[in-house]
C-alpha cells in the first residue's frame, strides 16, 4: 500500500519535471530568439523591419511541428493531442474569448490596485528610442503574437496535457501548467507579487483552454492580455505614480475589479455549461 503510493507521487514529481522541460524549452526557442532578433534589428537597417517576418517563420516552423508534423512519425498523434489544436464552434469561440476578456479586465484593475498599494518592480521592455515607427508597429504586432502562442503551446497546451494525463485531475493539472507559466516570468522581476498576478492571469487562460479543449480562444485572450500589459499595466509601473487614492487610476482599477470578476464568473460557468454540452455530443 505504501510503495504504491510513493510510486504514484513519484510519477506525479516526474510528470512535472518531464511537464517543465518540455514547456520551457518551447518558450526558449519560441520567444528566447525573438528578443536577440530585435535587438539585431534595431542595430541592422532599423528601417526595415526584418526581424517580425524572420520570426514569423521560426513560429510557423515550431507550431507545425508541435501540432503533429514531422519526425518522428511515431510521436505524430501525440504532439497533435498535446497541442489542443483543436477546431469549434464560432459561439463557442466568441463565448470564450468574451468570458476571457472579462476575466482580463479584472485581472488590469487588480494589477494596477495592487501596484497602487505595494510596490512592483517595472518590466522589462526594450529600448527603442531612434526606431523607425513601421518597425516599432512590426515589433509590437510580434511580441503580441510570439508569447501567445508559444506559451499557450507550452503551458496550456503540452504542459497542462501532461500533467492532466499523469495527475489524472483537470484542476490540479490547470495549476501545475499555470506555475510554471507563472515561474518562466521570473525574468521580469523576483517579486512575490507580481508572480501572484502573472500566476492570475494564466488561470484564466488556462481556464478558457480547459474548457474548450482548444488554444484558439486562449490564444487569443493572452494576446489581448499582452496588448493591455504593454499598453496600460506596464507603462503603469514604470512611470511615477501615487500610491493608493494618491494614482487616479486606482479608483476606476477598483471598480474594474469589482464590476468584471462577477461578470467573468458568470461567462465562465456559461463556458463551462456549453463544453459540457458540447462534450456530450461527440
Amino acid at each position: 500500500m505504501a510503495s504504491g503510493i510513493v510510486s504514484k507521487v513519484v510519477r506525479g514529481v516526474v510528470a512535472f519535471l518531464v511537464a517543465a522541460l518540455i514547456s520551457l524549452a518551447i518558450v526558449a526557442v519560441g520567444q528566447g530568439l525573438w528578443q536577440p532578433l530585435v535587438i539585431a534589428n534595431m542595430r541592422l537597417h532599423p528601417e526595415i523591419p526584418w526581424a517580425a517576418p524572420t520570426m514569423a517563420m521560426l513560429l510557423a516552423g515550431m507550431l507545425l511541428y508541435l501540432s503533429g508534423r514531422g519526425w518522428p512519425s511515431r510521436t505524430r498523434s501525440r504532439r497533435r493531442m498535446l497541442f489542443r489544436w483543436n477546431s469549434m464552434r464560432l459561439p463557442v469561440f466568441f463565448l470564450a474569448v468574451g468570458a476571457g476578456v472579462l476575466g482580463l479586465a479584472a485581472f488590469g484593475g487588480l494589477w494596477i490596485a495592487l501596484s497602487d498599494l505595494t510596490s512592483i518592480p517595472p518590466g522589462i521592455q526594450p529600448r527603442i528610442t531612434g526606431v523607425p515607427l513601421p518597425t516599432v508597429i512590426s515589433f509590437l504586432i510580434m511580441s503580441a503574437l510570439a508569447a501567445p502562442l508559444t506559451e499557450e503551446a507550452a503551458f496550456r497546451g503540452y504542459a497542462m496535457g501532461i500533467l492532466q494525463k499523469a495527475w489524472g485531475w483537470a484542476p490540479a493539472a490547470i495549476v501545475g501548467s499555470t506555475v510554471l507559466f507563472a515561474a518562466v516570468h521570473v525574468t521580469q522581476g523576483l517579486d512575490a507579487v507580481k508572480l501572484g498576478l502573472y500566476f492570475a492571469a494564466g488561470l484564466i487562460f488556462a481556464t478558457v483552454a480547459y474548457l474548450t479543449n482548444s488554444l484558439y480562444a486562449a490564444m487569443v485572450v493572452h494576446s489581448v492580455g499582452d496588448v493591455l500589459g504593454f499598453t496600460v499595466l506596464w507603462p503603469h509601473d514604470q512611470a511615477p505614480h501615487g500610491m493608493g487614492f494618491d494614482d487616479p487610476m486606482f479608483a476606476p482599477a477598483l471598480a474594474a475589479l469589482a464590476i468584471f470578476t462577477p461578470l467573468a464568473i458568470l461567462a465562465f460557468r456559461k463556458l463551462a455549461d456549453v463544453g459540457q454540452a458540447e462534450a456530450s455530443l461527440i
